[in-house]
C-alpha cells in the first residue's frame, strides 16, 4: 500500500482545505493509497471529525510549527524540523511514506526535498519543477517552473534533460521534442545564457528543435519547453489566469471541446508538479489549492509513486549524463 505524507499547513486555505482534499481524495480511490496528514494533531484530528471522517485511510502525525510563505527555505529545515512541510519529507526518507505533498512554501519544500532525499544524480545540479501544462494539442511539460531563478546554461541543459525523460516516463512522449523558450526562433536571440544552451542542446542527444516563442508553447508546438524558474513561473501563472478570466466571462462551453478546455486548463485538475531528479516523489502544490486541487495532488503523487516516475527519471538522467 503506498502512502503519501500531506502537509496540513500548507496553503493559503490550511487546514481546513486540506484535510478536505484529504477525505475526497481517499473516498474517491478506496483502498488505493494512504495519507499521513502532518499538522497539529488535535486541529488535524477535529477538522476530520467535522468532516465526519473516522475511517483508516488517513492517518495524522503531530507536527505543530507553522511555516510562513515568506520563510527563507534553509531556515525552515534548520529551525522548524517539526513543521508539517518537513515532517512529510522526513517521513519518506525514513521510508514510511512514498511521497511528498506541500502547497505550503515551495523554497522549503524543495530545500527540504533536496537536502533530506538527495539527488538521483550526483552530475544532476539542481532540481527543478516539471509541470504538466495544457496546449492548444496535448500537454506539454514545462522546466523549471518556479524552483530556481539565474541559471547557467549547463543549468538549462540539465533541466531539458529531465524535462524530456519526465515526458517519456510520464506523459508517455517518444522522443520528446525539446526547446527553448525565447523572444524569437533564430538561433542568436535572447540572452547569452539562452544562446548558450542552444548550442549545448544542439550538440545533445535530446531532440531538440530549437527555440520557440510563447505563441508555439499555447499552440502545442513542443513537448519539452525549457526556461528559467523565474520565466516558468511568469508563464505558469499566466496560463492560469487566462484559464479564469475565461471562466469568469464565459464559463464552461457546453461543448465536447468546451468542457475538454475547462478540463484541461483548470490547474486543479493537474493538483500538483513534481520535482525532478530527487531520490524521492516530492509534490509542490499550489498555494492557493482548494480541496480539489489538493485531491488532485495527492491522486498525482500516488500516481507518481505506483509507477515509480521519480527512479525512471533518476535512471534515465544518471544514463543521458554518462553518455
Amino acid at each position: 500500500m503506498i502512502r503519501i505524507a500531506l502537509d496540513a499547513l500548507g496553503g493559503d486555505h490550511a487546514p481546513d482545505m486540506v484535510i478536505d482534499g484529504a477525505v475526497r481524495a481517499v473516498k474517491a480511490n478506496e483502498g488505493k493509497f494512504q495519507v499521513v496528514l502532518c499538522g497539529p494533531k488535535t486541529e488535524v484530528e477535529e477538522g476530520l471529525k467535522k468532516l465526519g471522517y473516522n475511517g483508516d485511510a488517513i492517518s495524522v502525525v503531530d507536527a505543530p510549527d507553522f511555516v510562513a510563505m515568506d520563510e527563507h527555505p534553509t531556515e525552515v529545515l534548520r529551525k522548524k524540523p517539526n513543521s508539517g512541510l518537513v515532517t512529510c519529507v522526513g517521513l519518506q526518507k525514513k521510508g514510511l511514506v512514498q511521497a511528498s505533498v506541500s502547497a505550503g512554501n515551495s523554497g522549503a519544500m524543495m530545500a527540504s526535498c533536496l537536502m533530506l532525499l538527495g539527488r538521483s544524480s550526483e552530475n544532476f545540479a539542481r532540481p527543478p519543477i516539471g509541470c504538466a501544462i495544457p496546449t492548444g494539442k496535448n500537454r506539454a511539460v514545462l522546466v523549471d517552473a518556479g524552483a530556481n531563478v539565474d541559471e547557467k546554461a549547463s543549468v538549462l541543459v540539465d533541466f531539458a534533460i529531465a524535462g524530456s525523460v519526465f515526458a517519456e516516463c510520464y506523459l508517455g512522449y517518444e522522443k520528446p521534442k525539446v526547446a527553448l523558450l525565447n523572444m524569437g526562433e533564430e538561433e542568436k536571440k535572447g540572452p547569452a545564457v539562452i544562446q548558450e544552451a542552444y548550442q549545448l542542446l544542439k550538440n545533445s542527444s535530446l531532440n531538440f528543435i530549437g527555440n520557440v516563442e510563447g505563441r508555439d508553447l499555447i499552440a502545442g508546438e513542443v513537448d519539452v519547453v525549457v526556461c528559467s524558474g523565474y520565466t516558468g513561473n511568469v508563464v505558469l501563472k499566466m496560463l492560469e489566469g487566462f484559464y479564469e478570466l475565461h471562466q469568469e466571462l464565459f464559463g464552461t462551453i457546453d461543448t465536447p471541446a468546451g468542457h475538454r478546455f475547462a478540463q484541461m486548463w483548470d490547474y486543479r485538475s493537474t493538483g500538483g508538479a513534481l520535482l525532478l531528479g530527487l531520490n524521492g516523489t516530492g509534490i509542490i502544490a499550489h498555494g492557493r489549492s482548494d480541496a480539489k486541487a489538493i485531491e488532485q495532488a495527492v491522486i498525482a503523487a500516488y500516481q507518481y509513486a505506483e509507477s515509480k516516475v521519480a527512479e525512471k527519471v533518476g535512471q534515465k538522467l544518471a544514463e543521458y549524463k554518462q553518455s
